[in-house]
């Protein structure tokens, strides 16, 4: 779509606020009512069914509520082959950028006061047998006026609807705001709403959620099922009594124990006018928001005393600047809506990955991709017997023979940036200086290598192999470790298997994962393997641990990507959607994203926490074979069977 295109005739597009994989938000103008919209745009029509329902879904909720704190759908059409909604265009931010800006928690009389409107908004969904499902900081938009919207609707559901999956088998919802029966996936209903709003109120109080979203998925699960929340009062003294006996109720794991929403509307009420708690009185401009309606002129519940003027009430800060609610990221209005098809708005704070360039120059198949620590450069090996360094700002590089006797098959960068290691098919695995590109060393080895991994001090290089398998005799897998400080050998790790397919280190340099014909890990201070995660019938190409070192994850022959939980050495996920072997795997930085090449041409980014594909990155013409994050997480690298690398913008 482009700025000044007109929508059905109707709806001109003046500024996009956001974009994703399945779809975009605009700033627009109804031209008939001479009034500024948000509208969204849904991709094509050809999405998934589920996706498809639940964009319609948003608008249908939308349109039933005329309620000043439950977000105004105006229109839902088609345009030639989209789908789009029309919405009212707030100004303001949601709570989550609220939150950042006060990482221990608001004032008590600002997070009462946001807690109470959005227990009113609820009282008008509930009482139309409607659940949100996702209530959370991020769906939460407040405007400059003080005023609270709920947004995004795109996983709402009646009722009568209690099934939580989705075509992948994944719950709907935000992990950290899930009710014991949201995690179980079963009898969800208006209480579950009520939860995750003491969660909300949890964290606008004390900056974190009861549960915060650390470690695996699953012991999160089981905090909510059974972990009491540590006594609000214990990390904030001067939260009042009622307020903390209300937020226990709300986290009750029995449902039938929580409050429901107008009853929690009237309490935080309440608690503001108490005296005990010293809240100072809130003003806003708009009018009375009635509990358990639609309409704003119903009997109201009891509101703050109003001061008679527009200035900033006390205990309430006025949002430093107007945010989109696309995470909050900095402009001048909002979009205030749901779920867009696919990309999570209220959760997403960049634009969607896409292409932003693409390296040539290699005249064979590039086999690895590298940054450097500042992101300024990358290194890529290629099967014409070169490594290039290629300057980013300028897109520029020159050759450097490898001086390999073979082709080179792995080629890496140490953590530092300061040393390249590559490895072919013989008995030589060549030492590099980054800066000079010069070699400074060639590492005699037992036997044939085609695999070089760092330690994460750089004091250790690991290179794996096979002793008779590029010679034609019996295979036997060699995994040998290097003191780079001496550059000797200091153990031989063997194992009798098929050559090996990949290693990584652990992030704190104590465990090696090597694949010998199954994933083995391996003590480095004992020399032992200590477990094997994968039988024989399981063939790996790519291993990768989590920046935290609690997951491994492994790129298959079979399409998909496993993950494995490395405290019980248990797979906790198989990731489905690429349709031929995977070939790459990659953490991000900040370990929430997982990226992953295959040999069906795509780059998928998959988001941890919810074990879904995000992304599918199309534009390679021959198998992925590597796939690399910058280290400041703004950039993908991928290289190629096609000889080419690809550098994808992320943010």
């Amino acid at each position: 779509m482009r700025q000044g295109e007109r929508i059905a005739g109707r709806y001109r597009l003046d500024e996009r606020l956001g974009r994703g994989g399945m779809g975009e938000v605009w700033r627009g103008y109804d031209l008939q009512l001479g009034r500024p919209i948000a509208l969204k745009l849904l991709v094509e029509l050809d999405a998934a069914a589920e996706l498809l329902e639940r964009f319609r879904r948003e608008a249908s909720i939308g349109a039933q509520f005329q309620h000043p704190g439950i977000t105004v759908v105006h229109d839902i059409g088609q345009h030639e082959n989209r789908l789009f909604i029309v919405m009212e265009l707030l100004e303001g931010e949601d709570l989550a950028r609220a939150l950042a800006r006060s990482p221990a928690g608001l004032p008590i009389a600002e997070a009462v006061d946001l807690a109470a409107q959005a227990a009113v908004a609820l009282a008008a969904t509930h009482a139309r047998d409607v659940v949100h499902r996702d209530l959370k900081p991020a769906n939460l938009f407040r405007l400059t006026d003080g005023r609270l919207k709920i947004c995004d609707f795109g996983i709402a559901r009646g009722v009568q609807v209690t099934q939580q999956l989705t075509r992948t088998g994944w719950m709907l919802g935000t992990p950290p705001y899930m009710a014991p029966e949201q995690w179980r996936g079963k009898d969800i209903d208006t209480r579950s709403d009520l939860y995750a709003l003491g969660c909300v109120l949890h964290e606008l109080l004390v900056g974190a959620p009861p549960f915060p979203a650390e470690g695996h998925p699953l012991a999160l699960m089981h905090r909510h099922f059974d972990e009491k929340p540590a006594a609000l009062r214990s990390i904030r003294s001067e939260v009042p009594v009622d307020l903390e006996a209300l937020i226990a109720e709300l986290l009750a794991k029995n449902p039938d124990a929580r409050p429901d929403a107008s009853a929690t509307a009237a309490r935080l009420h309440a608690i503001q006018h108490s005296a005990v708690s010293q809240i100072a009185p809130l003003d806003r401009s708009s009018a009375p928001i009635g509990l358990g309606s639609d309409s704003a002129t119903e009997t109201a519940a009891p509101t703050p005393s109003r001061r008679g003027d527009t200035a900033t009430p006390a205990g309430l800060r006025r949002p430093r600047r107007r945010s989109i609610i696309l995470g909050g990221a900095a402009a001048l209005v909002t979009a205030s809506g749901a779920t867009l098809i696919g990309l999570r708005l209220a959760d997403d704070t960049s634009p969607a990955p896409h292409l932003w360039f693409t390296l040539t120059g290699h005249t064979g198949v590039v086999s690895s991709v590298a940054f450097s620590p500042d992101s300024k450069t990358l290194v890529s090996g290629s099967f014409d017997g070169n490594f290039r360094l290629w300057d980013l700002a300028t897109r520029t590089s020159t050759a450097t023979p490898v001086g390999h006797n073979d082709a080179p098959i792995s080629m890496v960068l140490s953590l530092d940036g300061k040393t390249l290691a590559s490895a072919d098919t013989s008995n030589v695995v060549r030492l590099w200086d980054f800066a000079t590109r010069t070699s400074t060393a060639a590492l005699k080895a037992v036997g044939p290598m085609n695999e070089v991994a760092f330690s994460p001090d750089g004091k250790t290089l690991a290179s794996g192999g096979g002793e008779g398998s590029w010679a034609g005799g019996d295979d036997k897998s060699v995994v040998q470790l290097w003191d780079l400080a001496t550059r000797t050998s200091t153990a031989t790790l063997t194992d009798k298997s098929q050559n090996v397919g990949s290693l990584a280190f652990s992030p704190n340099g104590k465990t090696l994962a090597a694949y010998t014909g199954a994933v083995q890990l391996w003590d480095l201070a004992t020399r032992t393997s200590t477990a094997t995660l994968t039988d024989k019938s399981q063939s790996v190409r790519s291993l990768a641990f989590s920046p935290n070192g609690k997951t491994l994850a492994t790129g298959n022959d079979d399409k998909t990507v496993q993950l494995w939980d490395l405290a019980t050495r248990t797979s906790t996920a198989a990731l489905t959607g690429h349709t031929d072997s995977v070939s790459s795997v990659a953490f991000s930085p900040d370990g929430k994203t997982l990226a992953s090449g295959s040999d069906d041409r795509t780059i998928r980014l998959w988001d941890l926490a919810t074990r879904t594909s995000t992304s599918t990155l199309t534009g390679h013409t021959d198998s992925v074979r590597s796939v690399a994050f910058s280290p400041d997480g703004k950039t993908l690298a991928s290289s190629s069977v096609d000889k080419t690398v690809r550098l994808w913008k992320l943010s």
